[in-house]
């Protein structure tokens, strides 16, 4: 896994060995970040951040800051290496634990995000849907923010407030949700 433009191009991640995470495919990562377009000076959180993939990138092509959570303590350190390897410890921050008990303080802290990150373990499909994930993060969105989740069932319901799009990339579906005023 390598960053794959930006300041950082070509600089390589470390991933854990085994199946303790599922990094992002090359190509799906620059769909994603050719959709988005610029990003320069945005705020991003990085849920299931695994090695950092996605954060890193962000990085990588000018965000001013990104929030990484992961929950599993050997692929936190991990993904600390890769951020400090990359030179950018001061401009992420990161917290070790169960992503919704996060979210709900970074809530209640009152921290805003302009792109959000979900890139969960599937398993957790089986108790929770998309928009389960989508209304969780909505607090903590600015306007006209928007949030990238990966996924690979249908879409069921919509997320009021949210303009939706999804991508398929053989069975793993990308899904944008664009928050509006």
């Amino acid at each position: 896994m390598q960053v794959l433009t930006g300041s950082k191009k070509g600089r390589r991640l470390k991933v854990p060995h085994g199946r303790t995470i599922r990094p992002t495919a090359s190509r799906i990562k620059k769909s994603i970040f050719d959709t988005l377009g610029d990003i320069r000076d945005l705020k991003v959180l990085d849920i299931f951040a695994g090695s950092g993939g996605l954060g890193i990138e962000s990085l990588s092509r000018g965000a001013a800051h990104v929030t990484f959570i992961e929950k599993n303590p050997v692929v936190f350190k991990l993904l600390k290496e890769n951020v400090e390897t990359c030179g950018f410890l001061h401009k992420s921050s990161f917290v070790c634990g169960d992503f919704e008990r996060v979210v709900k303080n970074l809530i209640k802290k009152g921290a805003k995000f302009d792109i959000v990150f979900i890139d969960p373990p599937y398993s957790l499909y089986a108790r929770r849907g998309v928009i389960d994930f989508v209304n969780l993060v909505s607090e903590c969105m600015r306007d006209y923010s928007v949030i990238i989740i990966e996924h690979e069932h249908r879409l069921k319901g919509l997320a009021e407030g949210f303009d939706t799009m999804t991508r398929a990339f053989g069975g793993t579906k990308v899904s944008y949700f664009r928050k509006g005023i």
